[in-house]
């Protein structure tokens, strides 16, 4: 199976926010875990009291739009993207918070900073975008000092699988181009692709359920990754009715992770 991203289908899908909104907004409505996801990766970050952190893929900036009361002021982070709509939108959210915060556009394959420009590298969630993800690590690897570090989140095969099923259950809609994405960097595949090019590599799971009572959203929610015709979205608003009326909710499994991976101290020889 070819797993690498599909070009096209990225630039459809973070034009602007409106895709990404919609899945945010199914977890922040319906899980059922008391701590939010962006609080728990903000807790894995071990950045110097002046840290230099580039985050790949910022996409609307939730991690840090959800923790600036957290985010020392001697932190010099750089918010990168490789939309310019996604750029625009996180430039205007978080310009005038006082803390130390640029907006780049930058293609993770070809990262414009010199070598050892940064402690820390965030990808979140997006390592599974990158056309090649061995050009893209190698130049993370570049980037950061030795010593600094990467933290990658990413979701396991089963993410979400309740929820991915149905389209093809139903025979609708196109191509889910989210599932080979997917499998090109994730929990179970991750580790090895990231011990090629760093010394020391962990990974931290969490697990949870989405537990769903309204069908609107989990439309949005695939509409946000797949095309439907309006037909197709009336029957799927159907099913989720008919599922939902007679289980109560609609109940999705979520797994999602973070890898902490280091940068040794010495250069290798």
């Amino acid at each position: 199976m070819n797993t690498q991203p599909n070009q096209e289908y990225l630039r459809r899908q973070y034009r602007d926010s409106s895709n990404l909104s919609a899945r945010a907004g199914l977890h922040a409505r319906f899980s059922t875990e008391e701590y939010p996801w962006f609080h728990w990766v903000f807790d894995h970050l071990d950045i110097p009291e002046n840290g230099r952190v580039l985050e790949l893929g910022c996409g609307t900036g939730l991690l840090w739009r959800e923790n600036l009361g957290r985010i020392p002021h001697g932190w010099v982070v750089t918010l990168s993207d490789a939309s310019q709509g996604m750029v625009q939108e996180v430039e205007q959210s978080l310009l005038h918070t006082g803390l130390q915060f640029t907006f780049e556009v930058v293609d993770a394959q070809s990262i414009p900073y010199e070598k050892h420009s940064f402690d820390v590298v965030i990808a979140n969630h997006m390592l599974y975008h990158v056309p090649d993800l061995a050009r893209a690590l190698s130049e993370i690897r570049r980037v950061l000092q030795p010593g600094g570090s990467l933290y990658a989140t990413t979701v396991g095969l089963n993410h979400m699988a309740e929820l991915r099923r149905v389209p093809r259950k139903l025979g609708i809609g196109t191509l889910d181009s989210s599932e080979q994405t997917i499998a090109q960097f994730n929990l179970d595949n991750g580790a090895g692709e990231l011990t090629q090019w760093f010394a020391e590599v962990e990974v931290e799971c969490k697990k949870s359920t989405l537990v769903v009572t309204e069908a609107a959203p989990l439309v949005e929610y695939i509409m946000s990754y797949i095309c439907l015709s309006d037909g197709e979205a009336v029957e799927l608003h159907a099913y989720f009715d008919r599922e939902i009326q007679c289980k109560d909710a609609f109940r999705i499994t979520t797994e999602s992770g973070i890898f902490k991976v280091a940068k040794e101290a010495q250069p290798r020889h």
